[in-house]
């Protein structure tokens, strides 16, 4: 029986370990988040998803963040560090709200995007709460 006890003992004090790193992952993935949201000085930000970019074709990097507009950029800035989206705001071409972006649809409304830089041109879909709200802003 003491055995016993000893081993459950163990396993709590694991279990509660394992709790502790995850939630101290969580807190330094958020501050890195939010530094790096912070850094492209934000006139208005919120939580968005990415629906998709339109030249990423082959690998459809989606993911969760803040699509942001600062005084320089448009940018969406993944929540983990990965594939962020900054377009200068003189090269954004048009802002829409659509129902689908490459032949998919969230069912919900999405902001579509398009942007030309050195004479390439690309978009990108994003889900906001008001994606009209949105295209007045880059309008």
């Amino acid at each position: 029986m003491e055995v016993l006890l000893t081993v459950l003992g163990l396993v709590a004090l694991l279990v509660l370990l394992l709790v502790g790193i995850g939630i101290g992952r969580v807190v330094v993935v958020r501050r890195a988040h939010r530094r790096r949201v912070d850094s492209l000085l934000p006139e208005h930000a919120e939580r968005a998803a990415l629906f998709a970019v339109a030249s990423d074709r082959q690998t459809q990097v989606r993911g969760i963040g803040t699509l942001l507009l600062g005084r320089d950029d448009l940018a969406f800035v993944t929540v983990v560090a990965g594939r962020d989206v900054v377009v200068p705001r003189a090269d954004v071409t048009s802002a829409s709200v659509g129902r689908s972006f490459m032949g998919r649809s969230p069912g919900s409304d999405l902001l579509v995007v398009t942007w030309e830089t050195d004479g390439l041109g690309d978009a990108a879909a994003f889900q906001v709460e008001d994606p009209a709200a949105w295209r007045e802003r880059l309008g």
